[in-house]
């Protein structure tokens, strides 16, 4: 059977199941794998990995950089580590052209400008492959503040084949930064998100028993998340809802500071800090939650969100970034400034109080969702980009067979 051959590049990937740091990309080879394609990840090493892993059409290809044995992140360093970009750049595209051309990859696609939609473009140069970056948030809002990064995440969009914004507000920011407007297309979610058989209150029916609230936080424990607004709100909510918890699922460098937070404002048993947890006990917190709340500085499209509102939970979060494109005032959510703690407290007891309107808010959410961020929506979308940009790369497939590339 004719199976076309991705590279996917990213400099985060999962360690294992229960590691949600760019899960997204191993979400997104699973599914291509699902559709017919032959996938192969090309990724930076982390502490606890092996050099390659293989799984039926997935492959997993790790290249070492400077400092990755401490586990080192870009995106948790200020300013520009030069030895570290520097390094993670050069070796992450000698591993992607050998993998591009050792397998005979017909496309490569990178996730994050900068660094991996750069490994990707100069690979793509050198291998004569077509290139699509998805740009995911950080990658545009954060990077192009300092002069070397600004210089790379320009030089990579002049020289990417399309980029794949994962908000409107992205596409905005890309062309201000020297995307030309052909050469980008929006699609919600770098993955798309698997719509849960809903039951209970949000299939639109409340609760017929009285029952303890709970708000749920998913998501990093680092800057630019404001978690710290979110545990200030719950001070001001518990005082009307004695029994509400807020349940906070990640990890980050800010933990200890969070925790004494929540300790020095007297609700520490009001807030459970969970750490990282399996993706499939998330989505069961998901849909066991009364709301979701979020809180950030900057966004690019949050899948956390993305997820809550499939299960049918309306959203509080912050009005930065994409996340317009998702929570729609007063329809599935609210939208609160980063810093605006009392206005957090009001939106959420707003809906706290009110149960008929936070299933329906619940419920528009999960229609929107399924709608227009399902993993279906997403992945023929893609799938429609790849098949543009390889249509004059002679891929066809055998006579008779299906060709994943514009296969429903």
């Amino acid at each position: 059977m004719y199976k076309p051959r991705i590279c996917l590049v990213a400099h985060l990937y999962p360690r294992n199941d229960e590691d949600y740091k760019g899960v997204f990309v191993r979400d997104m080879a699973v599914e291509l794998v699902r559709q017919g394609f032959e996938v192969h990840i090309v990724t930076a090493r982390r502490p606890g990995t092996t050099q390659k892993e293989t799984s039926k059409d997935l492959h997993v290809h790790r290249f070492s950089y400077w400092g990755w044995r401490k586990g080192i992140q870009l995106g948790e360093l200020k300013g520009t580590p030069v030895l570290l970009l520097g390094s993670l750049v050069l070796l992450g595209i000698l591993k992607c052209v050998v993998t591009v051309l050792k397998y005979k990859a017909r496309l490569i696609h990178a996730y994050w400008v900068v660094p991996g939609g750069l490994i990707g473009m100069i690979s793509g140069r050198l291998t004569r492959r077509p290139i699509v970056a998805t740009a995911a948030g950080s990658d545009l809002n954060l990077a192009p503040r300092h002069g070397l990064t600004r210089l790379l995440v320009r030089l990579t969009l002049k020289n990417i084949d399309r980029m794949i914004a994962v908000s409107s507000a992205l596409k905005q920011k890309a062309f201000q930064l020297g995307l030309s407007q052909d050469r980008c297309t929006v699609i919600h979610g770098p993955v798309g998100v698997q719509m849960p058989v809903l039951h209970g209150r949000h299939n639109g029916k409340p609760h017929t028993k009285e029952r303890k609230k709970s708000l749920l936080y998913v998501g990093n424990l680092t800057p630019p998340k404001r978690v710290d607004t979110i545990i200030g709100a719950m001070n001001k909510i518990v005082r009307e809802f004695p029994d509400c918890r807020l349940d906070i699922v990640g990890d980050g460098h800010l933990r200890p500071q969070l925790e004494a937070l929540a300790a020095r404002l007297g609700i520490k048993q009001h807030v459970r800090f969970l750490g990282p947890l399996p993706h499939e006990k998330v989505l069961l917190m998901m849909q066991r939650a009364d709301l979701f709340v979020h809180c950030s500085e900057h966004e690019g499209l949050p899948v956390a969100i993305m997820e809550a509102m499939s299960a049918g939970l309306p959203v509080v979060a912050s009005r930065v970034g994409g996340v317009p494109d998702l929570v729609h005032e007063g329809k599935t959510g609210y939208m609160v400034t980063p810093d605006d703690t009392d206005g957090y407290a009001k939106k959420i007891l707003l809906l706290l109080k009110n149960d008929p309107l936070r299933f329906r808010l619940g419920a528009n959410g999960n229609a929107f969702a399924e709608k227009k961020l399902s993993k279906r929506q997403v992945v023929s979308k893609l799938k429609s980009v790849y098949s543009e940009l390889i249509k004059h790369r002679g891929v066809v497939a055998a006579s008779g067979e299906k060709n994943p590339w514009t296969a429903k």
